[in-house]
């Protein structure tokens, strides 16, 4: 979804391999003081895979789990920017700060509600001048994101559509022209669980899947992108520890190469946990692959 630069960098934990955050899947649990995020750069030589770290997040998190510090570092954990986030008496984000390595301000992102739901999001460069701003309308089961730039020219519309419990259904996103940029339909299983992401890319009128795969223990284990030929494109597979927080997320690339099918790996992110106390021992598996029997798929 389209979302000023603020709230991209300051957003939640989004792994940048795939298209949707695995956190809003598996949020964070409670009793999580902070996390450290290594994201890792691969490379291959002489056929084998390596691995370097690339880039860290430490983020602090208050007694409520909400997000009150973000530090991106190197990967020898010099700090390059720092990001402070507020909320007000209720919990609600209100504002987003991100200082550069000696404290000066590189942008800071305001929002606001009205009758209990976000009204708006504006965004304001060094200088505290607005730069882009976001405004959201509801009507029933809808919501309507209206993106601008800093002069008030409507850059993008997203149209959001919810059921009845309160479940993202349908996602249609506008260019500022009004026509149709992409779409996604959300699917759900009978428990709940969501299933599966379909996007129509309007510009070539194809679509695409992303099937979500859960291990017996109800933990997401893997995300199975699916291209417009039905033919599978990527897998990202997922593992977590024992209070069921993501460890470690691995991408790897499907392409048909000498004869037959490989699993390129591509990205590979890890997170380590600070907790408030040991977390208690769970007793069934931590997902590691996915159940799912892929032979049905060729």
């Amino acid at each position: 979804m389209k979302k000023v630069l603020g709230l991209i960098i300051a957003g939640a934990m989004s792994i940048s391999a795939f298209a949707i955050d695995v956190f809003t899947v598996m949020p964070v649990s409670s009793g999580v003081k902070s996390s450290t995020q290594t994201d890792y750069a691969i490379s291959s030589k002489f056929g084998t895979y390596y691995r370097v770290p690339d880039s860290k997040t430490v983020r602090i998190f208050n007694s409520n789990g909400k997000e009150i510090e973000i530090s991106e570092l190197t990967p020898r954990d010099s700090l390059l920017n720092r990001t402070i986030c507020n909320y007000d008496s209720e919990g609600r984000l209100i504002e987003q700060a991100t200082y550069d390595s000696n404290s000066n301000l590189v942008w800071k992102n305001v929002t606001t509600y009205k009758d209990g739901k976000k009204y708006d999001s504006s965004e304001y460069g060094k200088d505290n001048v607005l730069k882009a701003r976001t405004i959201y309308t509801y009507t029933g089961n809808t919501t309507d994101e209206s993106g601008y730039d800093g002069d008030g020219a409507l850059i993008w519309k997203s149209i959001s559509k919810y059921s009845s419990d309160g479940k993202l259904e349908l996602v249609s996103q506008y260019s500022a022209d009004g026509s149709l940029d992409e779409e996604q339909t959300y699917k759900y299983s009978a428990d709940g669980r969501l299933e599966s992401i379909t996007t129509f890319e309007n510009f070539t009128k194809t679509s695409s899947q992303q099937v979500f795969r859960y291990a017996s223990n109800g933990l997401l284990s893997e995300i199975t992108s699916y291209d417009s030929n039905k033919t599978i494109s990527q897998r990202v597979v997922i593992k977590a520890d024992n209070s069921g927080n993501v460890t470690k997320v691995t991408t790897y690339q499907i392409t048909e190469k000498f004869g037959t099918t490989v699993n390129e790996l591509v990205a590979q992110v890890e997170y380590a946990y600070q907790y408030e106390s040991t977390p208690a021992a769970n007793t069934t598996a931590t997902p590691v692959e996915s159940d799912y029997d892929y032979s049905n798929d060729k």
